[in-house]
């Protein structure tokens, strides 16, 4: 029984009480057709116009490329070409043309030396200065059959044991 009561206590309400929301229609913003056209056709004309422009970027970069393809061509033969002379600027007969015409150079002369024996007792001033050899035959011998080699056979005229000033 007490659940008896337990319902008592609720009350009743009929199905004519309760009114239903009518549900108002939803309006969208709906853009007319002539405008969604003319948005789509501007569009395609912003796409088209960007592709033309990296055409043409595209066009310019590569005559540059041939352009400057060129350049490395024509500096590439400058460069073989002036191998090429600096490598005939350095041959041998080049350099003596060279030092014969604008430097002066002359073939060496032929020059002789006598060679003079002083007696051992008297010192001259070179003797002094320089390290005393000493005084036996065989330099003279030798110093004699150098100065006739080097009349024979003439190689620059620097004899053997003598000092040039």
């Amino acid at each position: 029984m007490t659940a008896a009561r337990k319902l008592e206590q609720y009350t009743y309400y009929p199905e004519e009480t309760l009114v239903p929301r009518q549900r108002r229609p939803v309006r969208r913003n709906r853009l007319p057709v002539t405008v969604k056209i003319c948005l789509v056709a501007a569009c395609c004309v912003l796409l088209g116009i960007l592709y033309l422009q990296q055409q043409v970027t595209s066009y310019y970069l590569s005559m540059e490329l041939v352009q400057l393809q060129e350049e490395v061509n024509t500096m590439q033969q400058r460069n073989d070409h002036i191998m090429l002379s600096l490598e005939s600027q350095r041959s041998l007969k080049q350099v003596e043309h060279i030092a014969r015409t604008e430097l002066g150079m002359v073939d060496p002369d032929y020059t002789s030396t006598l060679v003079l024996n002083v007696p051992p007792s008297s010192k001259t001033e070179m003797e002094s200065r320089w390290v005393e050899s000493p005084s036996t035959e065989g330099p003279q011998i030798v110093a004699t059959l150098l100065s006739w080699v080097n009349k024979v056979l003439p190689i620059g005229g620097v004899e053997a044991g003598t000092l040039q000033r």
